[in-house]
């Protein structure tokens, strides 16, 4: 039995030795080993794809900033051009209607002149009519009172 214990012992120290001589990995005496560099090289990598991501999405971003900013100034100008064409056409309608009112004005006060002329005119002619019968009556009286006139030295 103990030589089986002794084999035993050799037996698990050879393998606890030897695990540790040759490890999985390899042995690492403090030298630069290229097979860890794969890693900063998948990391450099990834950063390298994420900054050129990043940089696609900033380009995008402003892409669709300026195509916003594009259509705002679109609207806003358009706004602009509805809001001068709609000033325009008040202003004209407006001076549509000024004109109209003008008009309107003048031709009343040309009939009032008309009515006016109209009136002095009939005054007129009643005043002459009045004038002429009383220029008529004044001479049937003159005449009378010569008749009588005369008849009365006849008498």
């Amino acid at each position: 039995m103990t030589k089986k214990l002794i084999l035993l012992s050799c037996a698990t120290a050879f393998l606890a030795v030897g695990c540790v001589v040759v490890p999985d990995e390899g042995y690492y005496d403090g030298r630069y080993e290229p097979r860890y560099d794969d890693d900063h090289r998948r990391y450099d990598n990834d950063r390298q794809r994420w900054e050129y991501q990043q940089g696609k999405n900033r380009v995008e971003l402003e892409r669709r900033k300026r195509e916003l900013e594009r259509r705002e100034w679109e609207q806003k100008r358009q706004q602009q051009l509805q809001q001068q064409r709609y000033e325009q056409e008040r202003q004209r309608l407006a001076e549509q209607r000024k004109r109209l009112s003008e008009q309107q004005r003048k031709q009343l006060e040309q009939k009032r002149k008309q009515q006016i002329e109209a009136e002095q005119k009939k005054r007129e002619e009643a005043r002459k009519r009045w004038q002429q019968q009383r220029d008529a009556q004044q001479k049937r009286w003159q005449e009378n009172r010569k008749d009588r006139e005369q008849r009365r030295d006849r008498d």
